[in-house]
Parts: structure tokens; sequence; C-alpha cells
């Protein structure tokens, strides 16, 4: 549905001469790929504002947003899986910050593994990526780079006693990220 919009926009846009025919692939591809991250940052953004989990939601999406663009993971094949799998794992995400509020224990153990994970593989090479080695080093570096930070953060937060709600969705969006590459390894989805 979203291509088919986006197809209708940009065959307007050639007819307009506003952009030329050889150029109509690239801006079709652009343009789904910011409708359907739209669509499903928005959608995250108003589950979050209907169930009074805004500063969760604002959390887990920029700290896993940062990592995910660089780590990669597992992709499903159509946007509707994936948008599907999205809210699901949000929905998975909300109920797993209420059990690692109630135990940070358990929470530190889930995020030294995803970080160990994080550090060992760095960045899955999917197919539709295909990464040259410089490439794929560089992703790597800044997977790992991204994961420090975040957990340097997640380290202030906790020196500082600031709210456990920021903790939690940090280590979340590290744990959710890990989970991804693990997935994206088992099932041998990369180049």
């Amino acid at each position: 549905m979203i291509e088919n919009i986006v197809v209708k926009l940009v065959d307007q846009m050639v007819e307009e001469n506003l952009i030329s025919r050889d150029d109509s692939e690239h801006y079709e591809y652009a343009m789904v790929t910011l409708a359907e991250r739209m669509l499903t940052i928005g959608t995250l953004l108003i589950i979050g504002l209907i169930c009074g989990n805004c500063v969760f939601t604002l959390c887990f999406l920029g700290a896993f947003l940062s990592l995910r663009k660089r780590t990669g993971g597992y992709h499903t094949e159509y946007f509707w899986q994936c948008y599907l799998l999205t809210i699901g794992s949000y929905v998975i995400a909300t109920r797993l910050a209420v059990v690692f509020l109630a135990k940070p224990m358990l929470m530190y153990l889930f995020l030294t593994g995803a970080v160990i994970v994080i550090e060992i593989i760095g960045t899955v090479n999917h197919p539709n990526m295909d990464m040259d080695e410089d490439e794929l080093r560089e992703a790597k570096k800044a997977a790992r780079l991204v994961t420090l930070l975040e957990l340097l953060v997640i380290g202030i937060f906790v020196a500082l006693e600031i709210d456990k709600i920021y903790v939690a969705s940090m280590s979340i969006a590290i744990i959710s990220c890990a989970f991804s590459l693990c997935i994206a390894k088992i099932i041998k989805q990369e180049v």
C-alpha cells in the first residue's frame, strides 16, 4: 500500500519535471523507507502516549535506533512483518521493563550478556547491505562504540540515581539489538 502511494507520487514528480525518470527508483526507495520508518515510529509513540509510557518510549527509541542502525540484525522479508514484529517487540519491552525495575540485578545480568554479544559480533552484514570488508569493519567499530557510549550513559544514570526507567529503557534497547544480532546469526541472515 505504501509503495503504491509512493510510486504514484514519484510518477507525478516525474510528470511535473521535478525529478528525472532515471532518478525515480532512488526517490521511490528513499520515500518508501522514510514512510515506513515514520509509520513505525509514529505508531510506537502513539502507543507510548496512550499507555503513559512516553519517557520509556522516547529513551528506548533513541537508544535502540542509534544502535540498531549500526548493528543491523534480523530483517523480515516484508514491511508488514517488520511492522508487526516491531510493535510486538515494543510491547514485550514495556512488560520487560516492569520486571527489570522490580529486579535490577536481572536487568544488569541481561545487559552484561547483551554488551558481550555486541562487542563480539558487532554488526551483521545483511545481504541487502552487502558491505565490503572495510565498511563492515567500520560498522562493527561504530556499533561497539555506540554500545559503550550507551553503557556509559547508563552507568552515569545509575551513579546519579536518576529514575530507573531511563536505565531500563536503554538497557532493553541494547538487549533487543543483541537479541536481533543473535537471531540473524542463528538463521544465517548475513553475507
